[in-house]
């Protein structure tokens, strides 16, 4: 788990209950990030077994964006389909 991630979890938490989202599926997700954010993905397990040479894209669920110590969140069309 990236250490944003783990810095912000409470604020990410709070962000799952008042949205009606799964932070216990949030914290499973794959994670990319950079220095300023977080971007949640989806993998399905059942695809993507052919490694670099497979095209199968893992979906951004939510983006999570920390500036000056605040945190702002963006669902996708894919938030309530994956962490609800």
């Amino acid at each position: 788990m990236c250490k944003l991630f783990s810095k912000y979890e409470k604020e990410i938490q709070n962000y799952c209950k008042e949205n009606g989202l799964s932070f216990e599926k949030a914290l499973k997700m794959p994670q990319c990030w950079s220095k300023n954010d977080i971007w949640l993905q989806y993998h399905d397990p059942e695809k993507g077994k052919k490694g670099l040479t497979d095209e199968t894209p893992a979906p951004i669920v939510l983006k999570i964006s920390v500036n000056d110590n605040t945190v702002s969140f963006e669902q996708t069309e894919y938030t309530m389909k994956y962490l609800s």
